[in-house]
């Protein structure tokens, strides 16, 4: 039996530009990243959007890298606060070799206490495409549950398919698990 991976989130350096890049420009999985056309993407042009990104000193989005032994595999954020409700959008990004092994939920998990923990949100959301079942599994895992679904919301790979929204209250949270990754309450 293998020894579990280290999972973790950290702070993006200079010497993850080639797996945030790789990530970035996957035409595979655009729909599932954002909601604009997929369109090519140079790494200047990339580069400037991590740089633009960085220079944005409104302090309301977070973003972490997501590093298995040492190693960049994804990023993951908060982004969208409401100050006022105390929520925020959440995202997640993982090269194809690091999906459908826990890492996903690892870093969910990981993420959702430091929005509860560090940031004082009282929930944590966000979307996805219904055919991505592997990231709602993972998000299961990690405590979300379907709130809703957008009919047939977004374009991917020549059809309509429906947005699944997914949300976790604070309430629902195991802050006493926090040492053991942050569990969900049954």
């Amino acid at each position: 039996m293998s020894s579990p991976r280290a999972v973790r989130l950290r702070s993006r350096s200079e010497d993850d530009f080639d797996v945030l890049f790789r990530i970035a420009d996957d035409l595979a999985t655009w729909e599932e990243r954002s909601a604009a056309s997929p369109a090519p993407l140079t790494g200047e042009a990339f580069r400037s959007r991590l740089a633009q990104s960085d220079a944005d000193d409104s302090g309301k989005d977070v973003s972490f890298v997501i590093d298995v032994d040492g190693a960049a595999v994804g990023s993951v954020s908060l982004f969208d606060f409401d100050e006022l409700a105390r929520h925020a959008e959440v995202g997640i990004a993982l090269v194809p070799e690091a999906r459908g092994n826990g890492i996903g939920t690892a870093a969910i998990s990981q993420i959702v206490e430091f929005a509860f923990v560090r940031c004082n949100l009282r929930r944590v959301h966000l979307q996805v495409i219904e055919s991505n079942l592997g990231a709602i599994r993972a998000y299961e895992k990690a405590g979300f549950v379907v709130e809703g679904r957008l009919r047939q919301h977004a374009w991917v790979r020549g059809k309509y398919e429906d947005i699944v929204v997914m949300g976790i209250l604070r309430s629902a949270w195991d802050f006493s698990a926090r040492d053991k990754g942050g569990l969900p309450r049954d």
